[in-house]
């Protein structure tokens, strides 16, 4: 487990910002009526703030679930390491 714990703390380190979901309204006759898209927000060099889009047009399950991995990456690799020490 501790490769994994590896894995994810390195992954986890590049990218420190939270992630969010955001909806964008559409109607389709299906009954679509917005797509999810999970993002964050980062500064330009220039300073000004930007939203940058990890996953686009995923469902609001696997959206939700993207967004909590990633903002909970330094409570799973903890419990990967204490795992990996039992």
């Amino acid at each position: 487990m501790s490769e994994l714990a590896d894995t994810l703390e390195r992954l986890g380190a590049k990218h420190r910002e939270p992630w969010f979901i955001e909806k964008e309204a559409h109607d389709y006759p299906d009954g679509t009526t917005h797509f999810t898209h999970v993002r964050y927000s980062a500064r330009e060099s220039s300073g000004t703030t930007m939203k940058v889009t990890v996953a686009g047009y995923v469902t609001p399950q696997l959206g939700e679930l993207l967004c909590t991995l990633h903002n909970n990456l330094a409570v799973i690799v903890e419990a990967l390491r204490k795992a990996d020490q039992s």
